[in-house]
């Protein structure tokens, strides 16, 4: 009243007021067509600092091009799926889909699966889908790999700097991989297969940031062990309930905060109080990934020009049940000695083995996994090809249903079959190309056509004659001389269910202890086609099977 009277105007603050608790985002400009951005990438804005010292407000903000990876370090329920979602959005409103990939790995309940709307979004990868994880890690790491050798053959320093030196079309992308919940990330996979999925995500973060490999952690204060927290110097704390936690990732505990609110977090470079910014004013997480797919739908069609070689790699969910008619839609490379085995691949495809370039391939397993359904499945793709089938079933098989169709010249029950009878046999098929099929191929061994299946397994015989066998992966393991010992040398094959380390030996391969001694699950399988590579498939099921 007094100022009143007296006219006084009143005094500015010495002080800016306090950061809002609720910071709604703020979509950044869209981005110039590709020929005509700069190689360097805007920072995109995902909150705001408080810089009281200076008294001012900055924008907090991940630029691609300067820095490494952030971690994001907070309690359940403190804001960090929402900051990765924020982060997410903001980096596909500001960045082509070809300028910046983004990659998910979700260890919670599903908050980041709206990132897969993004045309950005390779894949989001729940931790449940361990084969799937698997695959991600690999091609990240394959990328790392990559280059590191492009970096090196260029003599440039980082990826920014490769960048300048490219044209528009054909600069390399920025890569963004996010993990939320990382604290269950690390107590799920620090052992598991030997540790392996853990030293491939640590190899990420101490190689990564120099080639564009960009990590983004959210987790607990596990992120404050040595392991990790030297990794980067870009960290965010939101709110931790034990207050003895933030000394642990970097925040003095008389510094450390009382009780802050949802998205009020300290960046540990300077200990300034940050506020992370939200998708609208609805805070629930139905509403917050309703935005997201919003822009996705968007970004979808702003993006529609970016060729398909510029995009993310796809990483396709493998399917617990695919159908035979479903698998031969996918079976592009079909031919008399190309049988179709199973799906699988990064991009969903058929797979199976060229008989013209190894004549035999070997699909083993433990009992009541799959291994005839596998064979049957091999053998009606060849008689859809015109191949001409021997089929030898000594035991109950699905294979004997076989008998008297067109292409199969003849139907072996017997063990003991002699070699006679197995050399008429083989004159008797009219085909250009004949594939003998054996199932129980361990009643084979020691058997008297045994020099007669070496002979074929060896390609003795020509490129017009080819072995799909199937049997007991412990039995077939033992074999070291005759017809098998011949096929475990080929290296091709498929392991169904393995339940040892000494299965990988039927089809050339180690195998690790993550993927051995699992429930057996029927159809689900490791292919090798020869290349050291392998593969996690599934094998189609008939229709009678359905």
């Amino acid at each position: 009243q007094a100022a009143r009277l007296a006219d006084v105007p009143r005094q500015p603050s010495p002080w800016l007021p306090a950061l809002p608790t609720l910071l709604p985002w703020t979509a950044p400009p869209a981005p110039k067509p590709t020929l005509e951005r700069e190689a360097a990438l805007p920072a995109v804005e995902y909150g705001m600092v408080d810089l009281p010292a200076q008294q001012t407000r900055t924008a907090l903000v991940l630029d691609l091009d300067r820095a490494g990876h952030l971690h994001i370090v907070g309690s359940p329920r403190s804001g960090r799926s929402q900051t990765l979602r924020t982060l997410a959005a903001a980096l596909g409103q500001a960045h082509g889909a070809d300028d910046v990939h983004l990659y998910g790995i979700d260890c919670g309940n599903g908050a980041l699966n709206a990132l897969t709307a993004l045309p950005h979004c390779g894949a989001v990868v729940d931790r449940n889908q361990i084969e799937r994880l698997g695959r991600l890690l690999d091609r990240l790491g394959a990328e790392l790999t990559a280059r590191q050798s492009i970096l090196g053959a260029r003599g440039t320093a980082d990826l920014s700097e490769l960048r300048g030196s490219q044209p528009p079309e054909e600069r390399l992308a920025h890569i963004v991989l996010m993990v939320d919940r990382f604290e269950v990330f690390e107590r799920e996979f620090a052992s598991y297969d030997n540790g392996s999925y853990m030293e491939r995500m640590i190899r990420l973060l101490r190689d990564g940031a120099g080639v564009g490999i960009h990590v983004v952690l959210a987790g607990d204060r596990v992120l404050g062990g040595s392991r990790f927290s030297g990794t980067t110097e870009d960290k965010i704390v939101l709110r931790l309930n034990d207050r003895q936690d933030y000394s642990s990732v970097g925040i003095p505990t008389k510094s450390a905060p009382t009780d802050p609110a949802p998205g009020r977090g300290i960046r540990t470079q300077d200990l300034s109080e940050v506020q992370l910014a939200v998708l609208g004013e609805d805070l629930s997480g139905t509403a917050q990934a309703d935005i997201l797919l919003a822009l996705g739908r968007e970004l979808t069609e702003r993006e529609a020009t970016v060729p398909a070689a510029r995009r993310p790699i796809r990483l396709d969910v493998l399917p617990d049940r695919v159908t035979y008619a479903e698998a031969l839609a996918l079976h592009t490379r079909s031919g008399p000695m190309r049988p179709l085995v199973a799906v699988g691949g990064d991009v969903l495809t058929s797979l199976g083995p060229d008989l013209t370039d190894v004549p035999t391939f070997v699909i083993a397993g433990p009992p009541r996994t799959g291994r005839s359904t596998a064979l049957l499945v091999a053998a009606e793709s060849l008689l859809a090809a015109g191949a001409g089938l021997i089929v030898l079933a000594p035991r109950r098989s699905p294979l004997r249903q076989l008998l008297g169709r067109p292409g199969v010249a003849a139907l072996i029950t017997d063990a003991e079959v002699t070699v006679d009878e197995f050399r008429q046999t083989l004159g008797s098929v009219p085909e250009e190309y004949g594939v003998i099929v054996v199932d129980d191929a361990e009643l084979f061994m020691g058997a008297e056509i045994d020099s007669d299946l070496a002979l074929l397994a060896r390609g003795g015989a020509g490129t017009g004659w080819g072995v799909l066998a199937a049997g007991n992966a412990e039995s077939l393991a033992l074999s070291l001389a005759g017809w098998m010992g011949q096929v475990k040398r080929n290296r091709t094959g498929m392991l169904l269910s393995p339940q040892g380390l000494s299965d990988g030996e039927v089809i050339g391969v180690k195998l690790t202890r993550g993927v051995v001694g699992q429930a057996p699950q029927p159809g689900r399988g490791l292919l090798h086609l020869g290349d050291g590579t392998l593969r996690s498939v599934q094998v189609p099921l008939l229709e009678a099977e359905l």
